[in-house]
This record gives C-alpha cells, structure tokens and sequence, in this order.
C-alpha cells in the first residue's frame, strides 16, 4: 500500500472526525457559551439575526464566538468584547469552541498539500 494511499484514507476520515466535533460544539456547546456573552450587544444582534436554529445559523453564531476567543486582544482593542467577558468562560469550553475550527484549517491545508501531492 502506498503512502499516498494512506495520506488520502486518513485525510477523508478526517473530515468525518471534524465534522462531527464541529456539530457537537454547535449543537451542544453553543448556547452555554453564549451564555457567558449574555450582555454583549454584538452576540445578542447576531443571535437575533440567526436565531432559528437551522445549522447555518448555529455556525454563524458560533464563528462569532470562535473569532472573539481566537483573537481576543484584536476583539477587546475595537470593544466588541470586554476583558472580563473573555475571562469568565472556562478554559474547557474554550477548547471545545477552537479545536474543531483549529483542526479544520489543518485539514484545508492538507487537503491543499493532497491536490498537489494528487496532481504531480
């Protein structure tokens, strides 16, 4: 079996294993970390506007989130989001709102590397 084989069996599991920690963290995460944002009028907007619980608009929603936690001091520098708004969610709620998006970029680039790979 060659190696090119192996990268590309690995490569489509792993869009089953990201999708399916992205509609867990949507779908069971989602509203508890909503929670801590619970005054924040951006969040409270964006909720409104995708508030009918299709599965776009859960990733919409949580994509605001996941851009206030990936770059929290660039959010806090134009006042989207306070300091201690950031502070109050716990650090495993954290992870579990980042990881599955962090995994997601990695997976876009392999998949990149496994179009040249594929290509040559």
């Amino acid at each position: 079996m060659s190696f090119f084989l192996v990268y590309s069996i690995v490569l489509m599991a792993g869009v089953f294993v990201i999708w399916g920690l992205m509609l867990f963290a949507e779908y069971r995460k989602l509203d508890e970390l909503e929670s801590y944002f619970s005054e924040n009028e951006k969040v409270r907007r964006n909720k409104r506007f995708w508030g009918r619980n299709q599965p776009i608009d859960k990733f919409n929603r949580m994509s605001l989130l996941v851009g206030f936690l990936s770059m929290p001091k660039t959010h806090v520098k134009v006042g989207l989001v306070t300091e201690a708004e950031l502070a109050s969610v716990p650090l495993a709620l954290k992870r579990w709102a980042l990881w599955p998006y962090r995994l997601a970029v990695i997976w876009f680039f392999a998949s990149v590397i496994w179009s040249i790979w594929h290509n040559w």
